[in-house]
């Protein structure tokens, strides 16, 4: 009659090793994959982190520096008025990233706002423009400001129903000391507010 011998004990010991081995295996994996999740979920929601840049690339929002200027036609800055004289806007652009990288700047993404307190003044949106709005692809280089032609305001409110300009029949705004604020809006990146009077 043949004898039953069941594994030995180091068999038993080997098989009980491999599996607790397979089972951390599998609960460092399910680890891993959650972390990444989680920070591939945490990247979306911060537009802090730093973003990947790739020269040649489109510019990411995180890279582009948008500053508001208000002076007169020759770009000067200026942050008072007389009552015959005539403020002008203007931005500038710059790559704070590393890598050259293409950002568009054309009058297609390209707005102005004029604001007094929560008072909605003016907004270059409002404009009737007989010429269509269109895209303007430049490419940007780290560090160095690009700055737009300036446009004149006629110191007057504008509205999306009638236009921006005075020979739209827009009204004129409160001088004598009267406070205002400019911001730019490029290509969905907004620069700080910029404030000047109205004399």
């Amino acid at each position: 009659m043949p004898n039953n011998y069941g594994p030995s004990a180091g068999v038993i010991r080997a098989r009980r090793i491999t599996a607790l081995l397979v089972v951390i295996g599998l609960i460092w994996g399910i680890i891993a994959g959650v972390t990444s999740v989680v920070n591939w979920i945490g990247g979306l929601f911060n537009p802090g982190q730093s973003p990947t840049l790739v020269a040649g690339a489109d510019c990411q929002p995180q890279q582009v520096k948008i500053e508001a200027h208000v002076g007169n036609s020759d770009q000067s800055l200026q942050n008072a008025f007389n009552p015959t004289d005539t403020p002008y806007f203007w931005f500038s652009v710059t790559n704070t990233g590393t890598v050259d990288c293409k950002f568009n700047v054309g009058p297609s993404v390209t707005y102005y706002n004029v604001k007094s307190g929560s008072d909605a003044i003016w907004s270059s949106k409002d404009c009737k423009l007989s010429a269509a709005r269109t895209d303007n692809i430049m490419t940007l280089k780290p560090a160095t400001a690009l700055s737009a032609q300036a446009s004149d305001w006629q110191r007057v409110r504008s509205s999306t129903s009638s236009g921006c300009t005075l020979a739209d029949g827009q009204p004129s705004v409160k001088a004598n000391g009267a406070s205002y604020v400019l911001t730019a809006e490029v290509n969905g990146n907004i620069s700080d507010g910029v404030q000047f009077v109205l004399n």
